[in-house]
């Protein structure tokens, strides 16, 4: 009976595994005939569509996504999934205010809608964004010293304020700041000479400045802001987002906020996105245009995704923006244990830095970036181009992530957070007994044996390194575990997802 039941699970394991795969292709089939419009052509007849997920108090509208075969959008995908680490740079007039108004603490990036600030007022401040010590070389390196394999900058925020020369709205760097120059070509051109994949955010429905944009889940408080949405749209938004593509050819295209976004009103933006065929975009267009990846804000999933690449965006304190009362760092290890955490789920990790208004990266943001290269040039390979490891669910004393090697087995990565007293660690439902087993730090070599419970690992001294240590066991074939832990249940969602650890200012 044991044996049979052991079977049993080993077989449904594989099949969740063989879902995974074959869910993309699922989904195109599914909504391959049918992009915006539903078939009217049998008005007696219902058929079963997907439904995107609601969203900044929308309905949930027929789910979009690009018309493509899963090898296509897999190739599309390649560096992206195998990318693992990037980061975010939310910079613009915001910097200026860093976190107070009046002499008040407010927030940082939504300072201007939290203190109901007057356009006239906010406008006058964009002088103070001088960009004076604004290095993009140096930001390039820090990005490729941290091990990072994109950055993606707000190209524009809520406030409608666009680091480059737009010919849609003078409030823009080069008209209205103190800045006087394009601040994103420069950026875009350091990172690509490290070989770093470039993205630009950009809000296609709030904006708090250029009349008729939306102003979120508020109403307008100064007269300046009032005008028609869909005008907002054609006049400012979309054309904006056509020179983004055009002028910067962005590997990214991150959006940000549905509000207002119905089906009639995302079909221009997906259909401009869907011109550039290797752009990739995240899941807050709306409309129900499920994009290229869920975008999870500022909450780990507590399992891996079904079908859809996950990425998680977080800050290194408690704000997005640049917020001089904002000390509310955290350490190297909770960063570190956070990449671990997402790559063992199949997911990126966008880790957000907010510079000052003369173009300063906080050293407390420095320092910790920093910390996570030095771990990943010890601990690269058990986070770039792996998959999420054989567990469905965490495990007690750390995490794992895999790579198959086609034709000659596969490597299964054991990020151990918890060094065990004893120095033994079990690999539940593990029936495989490796041909190699060593600890990345140091090459020390590891041991196991057979347990009826599992493969159990004997690990050597101390742990190499107190954030996670990491232990590479090489396999001769696929990995096969017989997981009892349930299937995740959470498919995915666009939008922001609750913060556990308490309120974090708004993006």
């Amino acid at each position: 009976m044991a044996r049979f039941s052991s079977s049993v699970v080993i077989v449904v394991s594989s099949l969740t595994v063989m879902f995974r795969k074959l869910y993309p292709l699922f989904l195109a089939l599914a909504l391959m005939p049918r992009l915006f419009a539903a078939d009217t052509s049998a008005p007696n007849q219902t058929p079963a569509v997907l439904m995107a997920p609601p969203a900044a108090g929308l309905p949930s509208y027929p789910a979009v996504i690009k018309p493509e075969t899963p090898a296509q959008h897999d190739a599309r995908l390649k560096w992206f999934r195998e990318a693992r680490f990037g980061i975010f740079i939310h910079w613009g007039v915001y910097a200026a205010l860093a976190g107070s108004w009046n002499g008040k603490p407010v927030t940082a990036e939504w300072i201007m809608n939290r203190a109901k600030i007057s356009v006239a007022d906010y406008k006058a401040q964009a002088k103070n964004l001088t960009a004076s010590r604004y290095d993009p070389q140096a930001w390039a390196q820090l990005a490729q010293d941290a091990g990072a394999k994109y950055v993606v900058i707000t190209a524009k925020h809520h406030e409608g304020f666009t680091l480059y020369d737009s010919n849609y709205s003078d409030w823009n760097a080069v008209r209205a700041s103190g800045a006087h120059r394009d601040l994103l070509q420069p950026l875009a051109d350091a990172l690509r000479g490290r070989g770093i994949k470039f993205g630009t955010y950009y809000s296609q429905s709030q904006d708090w400045v250029n009349p008729g944009g939306s102003k979120g889940a508020v109403q307008a408080w100064d007269p300046a802001q009032l005008g028609g949405f869909d005008d907002y749209l054609n006049n400012v938004s979309l054309p904006q987002v056509r020179e983004l593509l055009d002028r910067y050819h962005p590997d990214i295209l991150w959006w940000d906020t549905e509000y207002q976004m119905t089906p009639e009103r995302a079909k221009p933006f997906f259909s401009l996105a869907m011109s550039y065929p290797n752009l990739i975009m995240n899941s807050r267009l709306g409309g129900g245009v499920l994009g290229d990846f869920r975008t999870s804000e500022q909450h780990i999933p507590a399992s891996a995704m079904l079908g859809r690449q996950l990425e998680v965006n977080m800050t290194i304190n408690s704000s997005w923006g640049y917020n001089a009362n904002d000390t509310h760092w955290k350490s190297q290890q909770q960063l570190i244990r956070n990449l671990s955490d997402i790559s063992s789920k199949d997911g990126n990790y966008l880790l957000n830095i907010g510079p000052t208004a003369e173009g300063v990266i906080p050293q407390p943001e420095v320092d910790r970036l920093l910390a996570i290269g030095r771990w990943l040039k010890v601990n690269g390979e058990a986070i770039y181009a792996t998959r999420g490891g054989p567990y469905t669910q965490p495990l007690d004393w750390g995490r794992t992530t895999q790579k198959s090697w086609p034709g000659d087995g596969a490597t299964l990565y054991m990020h151990v957070w918890n060094w065990p007293a004893g120095g033994k660690i079990l690999l539940p439902g593990l029936t495989q007994a490796p041909r190699s087993g060593r600890l990345l730090a140091n090459q020390s070599p590891v041991t196991w044996n057979m347990t009826p419970q599992g493969l159990s690992i004997t690990l050597p001294g101390a742990p190499p390194d107190p954030d996670v240590s990491v232990v590479a066991l090489e396999f001769s074939a696929d990995i096969q575990v017989a997981n009892t832990a349930p299937l995740p249940k959470d498919t995915g969602a666009s939008g922001t997802l609750a913060n556990p650890g308490g309120p974090v200012a708004p993006r």
